[in-house]
């Protein structure tokens, strides 16, 4: 029997799995800015604005990296941004990427961004962001709709 392709039947809705998706988004991403990043960034800003002593750029120092207070910035920064950008759904794969490298930088370095965040969290966090990936943000996601959209106008053109 030759191959048959399955028949277009025309958009997808969302299904549970997508909707279930969402939830880990959304959850794992709230979870880490509440609970680890939140005192980092307003830290960051002091260190930046106010010139104050900040605990992160120390234990960058420590372990040796370059430019510590430059580093130190950029690192809770790019981890709000990522973390704000994989909620949304946009670019989700390549955000979570990072989020896995810079979760895996934190377990190995060892940097205490905060006092609940122990190997286990950041073990669970690294699976999330692992999946996430691997898998992608689903339909409920800003990727979805916006490769939908550019799929409508090709078809237009």
């Amino acid at each position: 029997m030759p191959f048959q392709p399955l028949p277009d039947n025309g958009p997808q809705r969302t299904a549970a799995s997508d909707v279930g998706l969402f939830v880990v988004r959304l959850f794992t991403a709230a979870a880490f800015f509440y609970y680890q990043l939140l005192e980092q960034l307003g830290q960051a800003r002091n260190y930046f604005w106010e010139k104050a002593e900040w605990d992160l750029v120390n234990q960058f120092t420590d372990n040796g990296l370059p430019f510590p207070g430059i580093l130190s910035v950029a690192f809770v920064i790019v981890f709000a941004l990522s973390l704000a950008a994989t909620t949304l759904g946009i670019f989700t794969r390549i955000n979570a990427l990072i989020l896995l490298v810079l979760t895996g930088a934190i377990l190995i370095l060892p940097l205490d961004l905060s006092v609940s965040l122990n190997p286990q969290a950041l073990v669970l966090y690294i699976g999330a962001f692992l999946g996430l990936a691997c898998g992608g943000a689903g339909r409920a996601s800003l990727d979805y709709r916006l490769a939908g959209r550019k799929s409508k106008k090709k078809n237009v053109i």
